[in-house]
Formats: C-alpha cells, sequence, structure tokens
C-alpha cells in the first residue's frame, strides 16, 4: 500500500499547487478590476516608488494594468505550472523506478560508490538519482518514454505529449532568452511551434488558461493509470 499512497500524495499535492497558483492569478486579476472601477467611482491614489522615485496615480495604474498581467502575472504563473508539473513527473518517476528497479540491472557502477555505500537501497537511489537528473536535461518526449519504460501506462496521448513539449519549450524560451524564439524552441516544439525565430513568445489568457487544463489532466490521468497498473485503482 505504500507505494500507492506516495503516488497519491505526489499527485494530490500537484493538484493543490496547480489550483492555488491558478486561483493567484484569477484574484490577482479581480483586484485590478476591482480598482479600476474604484478609479471609474472616483477614488484617487498617489504614491513613489521607493526604490525607483517614480511617482504614478491612479490613471497611470489603470493603464499599466494590462501591461502588468499580460508581461508579469501570466508570465510568472505560467512558469510556475510547467515548474509544478515537473515535480510532479520527477517524483512519479522516482517512485515508480524504485519500484521496478530491474532495468538498470547492467548499469554500470562506480565501485567507490558502492564501496561506501550503506546498502542495496542506498546503491539502488544512486543509480535512479543519476538516471533522472540526467533525463532532466532531455526533451520533454523522452521523459514520457522514460515513464513508460518504468510502467506502461498508455498515457498521455502523443497529442498531448506534443503539446507539452511546446508548453515546456516556451517555459525555456521565458526563462533563457527573455521570450524571444530561437532554434532552440523551435527544435523542442516541433510541429507545435506557435511562433517564427526571432519573435517574442506570448502567453494570452487562451494559452495560459489552456496549458493550465493540459498539466492538471496528464496529472489526473497518469495517477489513475499508475494507480490502477499497480494494483489499486485510483479513487476520485
Amino acid at each position: 500500500m505504500a507505494l500507492q499512497e506516495d503516488l497519491r500524495a505526489i499527485a494530490d499535492r500537484a493538484h493543490r499547487d496547480l489550483e492555488a497558483v491558478q486561483e493567484f492569478f484569477e484574484h490577482s486579476q479581480i483586484v485590478w478590476q476591482s480598482f479600476e472601477t474604484l478609479v471609474t467611482e472616483g477614488h484617487r491614489v498617489a504614491a513613489e516608488s521607493p526604490t525607483t522615485g517614480t511617482r504614478i496615480d491612479q490613471d497611470g495604474l489603470v493603464r499599466l494594468a494590462p501591461q502588468y498581467i499580460r508581461d508579469y502575472l501570466a508570465t510568472f504563473t505560467f512558469r510556475q505550472f510547467v515548474s509544478i508539473f515537473e515535480v510532479f513527473l520527477f517524483n512519479m518517476l522516482s517512485h515508480l523506478l524504485r519500484h521496478n528497479p530491474w532495468q538498470f540491472a547492467r548499469s554500470q557502477l562506480d565501485f567507490e560508490a558502492v564501496l561506501k555505500a550503506v546498502d542495496r537501497d542506498e546503491i539502488i537511489s544512486g543509480v535512479i538519482l543519476k538516471q533522472l537528473n540526467d533525463l532532466k536535461y532531455e526533451n520533454l518526449r523522452e521523459w514520457f518514454v522514460a515513464l513508460n519504460k518504468a510502467l506502461n501506462l498508455g498515457c498521455p496521448s502523443a497529442d498531448e505529449i506534443e503539446t507539452l513539449a511546446e508548453v515546456k519549450a516556451t517555459r525555456d524560451i521565458l526563462e533563457h532568452n527573455a521570450g524571444i524564439v530561437n532554434d532552440v524552441y523551435l527544435r523542442k516544439a516541433g510541429r507545435k511551434a506557435r511562433s517564427a525565430r526571432g519573435d517574442r513568445i506570448e502567453i494570452d489568457g487562451t494559452y495560459h488558461l489552456e496549458s493550465w487544463r493540459l498539466i492538471k489532466k496528464v496529472v489526473g490521468d497518469v495517477t489513475a493509470a499508475a494507480l490502477a497498473k499497480v494494483g489499486t485503482p485510483a479513487t476520485s
């Protein structure tokens, strides 16, 4: 039962975190909309940034709100979605590989690491940790190859994997190239690429929500399939 409980806990944490970040995004938009309503009704405010010295009033804040939501709020929460998914998938993989480590039976081991290991479990953990660390630098598609090698789940679909690959490519280009599309993005995104080389990638409301829904669906599908495979059906 321990494995099933661990898998459920991993999935529950991912679902909670995804919902919390999405709610933060939605609630932040409500705050901006409420502020705009107050300004329309005559509310006035003036402030000076203690760090930059820039002064702003209520009209300036209203003008900046769409940019803040699009360029900062949506981008930050989108990045969080992908980070939560990565933590979920690699935690799931770690537990499944420990459950069935025989695929590493012919792995090359550092003899010094074997001598220093306390027991067999520590050796297995070290092999799995190295495999997972190496896998993180592979294309997202390879993550699911490894997952299905550990336990043939039959999900997500090929199209969902391709879409997730583009989502991760978008996050990576935001992190490492200021959102400017380059050859790395195009290679990772494949046929799902949304922009051309040199374009600035956009996280609009539709893409933001669709990415969240896909990630949440894949978390649920992978968990349900894994629980069924290890002997206990998923609970709703």
